[in-house]
């Protein structure tokens, strides 16, 4: 059983805390709170109704994954364009320097891979209050998932990729530390100061993708990002700048 109780005293900044043993959504339950100026952070070892982008479920085992979501607040006039690709970063980061895992790679917009398997995935949430928004930041990384977990995205955990990863609530403080000063850095400077960053890690470029769209679908090549995080695709009309609401399937 792992016990979260003390995790707090490992994060780095104020931040209320609280801590499940099971709960449906750890991004729900904070969606439902007051409104608090300070970072909030919940924590679970087991979402049983965990949720993906586009409606997807994230699947997930009790003590098998790395499982919270953070709110953070931003004055109204931040653009928040770009920061799912910065949470991918500071996870990436998180895991490189904490424990030389190397070779992963972040599909945009947020999810990261090892090789052809997922290993992470992020869901974001906007609420508006009044002068200020809120955001509220899912976070779901695969740990020691064991080989039963039913899901048909081929997946992969870190258990898996390395032997040297500490336990879970250790990993989860390590986390959260990086997701927090990759937030900073964002409110403070935007995405642009983080799209060389991505560059390194992009595993969509070069890959072709199909773009289903009412009365304008069509077929390119992915070239990259703008500077506001949106993924650029090049077809025979020119580039076009896709956001993550789009449907894109790639080919």
């Amino acid at each position: 059983m792992v016990d979260h109780s003390t995790l707090e005293n490992l994060i780095n900044q104020p931040i209320d805390c609280v801590f499940f043993d099971s709960i449906e959504s750890t991004n729900d339950y904070l969606l439902k709170q007051p409104f608090s100026k300070t970072t909030q952070l919940c924590i679970t070892r087991e979402q049983t109704k965990g949720k993906g982008q586009h409606g997807r479920v994230w699947c997930s085992q009790k003590d098998g994954s790395v499982l919270f979501s953070i709110r953070q607040n931003f004055d109204a006039s931040c653009d928040l364009s770009g920061l799912s690709l910065v949470v991918a970063l500071a996870i990436v980061k998180s895991l490189e320097e904490t424990y030389a895992i190397e070779k992963l790679g972040i599909k945009w917009p947020n999810d990261i891979y090892f090789g052809d398997k997922k290993l992470s995935g992020i869901l974001l949430e906007n609420q508006l209050l009044g002068g200020e928004q809120s955001v509220v930041v899912g976070v779901g990384v695969n740990y020691a998932l064991g080989e039963n977990l039913d899901c048909e995205t081929p997946w992969i955990d870190l258990t898996t990729i390395s032997a040297s990863v500490s336990n879970i609530k250790v990993l989860t403080a390590a986390i959260i530390n990086s997701v927090l000063v990759y937030i900073k850095r964002f409110e403070e400077n935007g995405f642009e100061d983080f799209q060389s960053e991505w560059t390194a890690y992009d595993i969509l470029k070069g890959r072709r993708a199909k773009v289903e769209r009412v009365n304008d679908s069509f077929t390119g090549e992915v070239v990259g990002i703008n500077s506001k995080g949106a993924l650029l695709i090049s077809s025979e009309n020119g580039i076009e700048a896709m956001y993550s609401s789009e449907q894109i399937t790639y080919i």
